[in-house]
């Protein structure tokens, strides 16, 4: 299983407020991570109950229903035409179900033999496949008799995950490796070209017109990138203060998150403009979190701090100049601390967990 670090953030800008929250959708899935949506219906994968759950994106209040149950650590999903595709993590294979059945319904085999599969991309009867531990991609035809026997892409991907595909070019989410790599689907012999790195495990990935969005599991934000701007290229900040987000999908101008942590999805606006942009503050990084004794925190900018109790107490305060930081808390008690960074632009809180 994956590993994930938590950190909520909030930001403030100095004349007015602004909050870097994402809108609470639906709690209570234990552990989502990937998305795919038909029509009204949201389509969740539960990792941790082994099961694909549905919501009504339409109800301001809604209930999660069953779609499918005993899939093996499902992860990312695709949606072509009635089928969905499930990525069965643990169980090495790459099941699909027909969205049309009557639910909870049985979930069929597509292939089997794969290595922790994660991120699904379509093209034609194309099926890529991102092995996770398998560090590579591979591919079936979605029309051959089932289950089918998968076929290398490429290798040396390490930790594939999320894929994202824009005409002929495959991007893929590396997330051992911290980046984002893309190769020609037309190339016999692809060679994977580095788009974006420095990226804290990026995870699930999508495409907006020239915009790449990239979920980072372990730095608890969604960051983007242009696509058409030279490469390799640098993330900006689009929404922090998430809990482990996995899965992302676009519907419209909403961006569902899958919050792997706090167990439930989110959403925001992706015309909201982008909080670290407005305050300056490009990303706070805090390593490792949770923690036993020092932490690193990382800023683009000096800055001030305090660290507050959950019962509103100051127990440390100083300064941060621009790169890393080690921050001491060894001889705290154990629990959640908020830590506020303020710069001239604004504030941002950040929870530090102590173990």
């Amino acid at each position: 299983m994956k590993h994930f670090y938590i950190f909520i953030v909030t930001f403030l800008l100095s004349y007015s407020q602004i909050i870097a929250q994402a809108t609470v959708v639906v709690t209570g899935l234990i552990e989502p991570t990937g998305l795919a949506i038909n029509g009204n219906d949201l389509y969740i994968s539960v990792y941790n109950q082994n099961k694909i759950s549905k919501i009504d994106i339409t109800d301001p209040t809604p209930t999660a229903i069953d779609v499918v149950t005993g899939v093996s650590g499902p992860w990312h999903l695709l949606i072509n035409g009635n089928d969905l595709y499930i990525t069965e993590y643990d169980g090495d294979k790459i099941s699909k179900i027909d969205i049309t059945a009557t639910l909870p319904t049985t979930a069929v085999t597509v292939v089997t033999g794969l290595n922790g599969p994660d991120g699904l991309a379509l093209n034609g009867n194309d099926l890529y496949i991102s092995e996770y531990y398998g560090d590579k991609i591979s591919k079936v035809d979605i029309t051959a008799t089932l289950p089918t026997i998968a076929v290398d892409v490429i290798t040396g991907i390490n930790g594939a995950d999320g894929m994202a595909l824009n005409g002929n070019d495959l991007y893929v989410a590396a997330y051992q490796d911290g980046k984002v790599s893309k190769i020609d689907i037309t190339d016999p012999t692809p060679t994977a070209i580095d788009v974006v790195s420095g990226l804290v495990n990026p995870d699930g990935i999508i495409l907006n017109g020239n915009d790449l969005y990239i979920a980072e599991s372990s730095d608890s934000k969604i960051s983007k990138i242009d696509i058409t701007a030279s490469i390799p290229t640098t993330a900006i900040d689009f929404v922090t203060g998430l809990s482990g987000p996995s899965g992302i999908l676009l519907n419209g101008d909403d961006l569902y998150i899958t919050e792997f942590y706090s167990d439930e999805v989110s959403k925001v606006n992706i015309t909201t403009l982008s909080i670290a942009e407005a305050l300056g503050i490009q990303s706070v990084i805090i390593f490792p979190n949770p923690t036993k004794g020092e932490v690193t925190i990382s800023l683009n900018r000096s800055a001030s701090y305090t660290l507050v109790s959950m019962l509103g107490q100051e127990v440390q305060n100083g300064a941060f100049i621009f790169g890393d930081n080690t921050l001491d808390i060894s001889q705290l008690s154990k629990g959640l601390y908020l830590l506020n960074v303020k710069t001239s632009q604004g504030t941002a809180t950040k929870k530090i967990i102590k173990q």
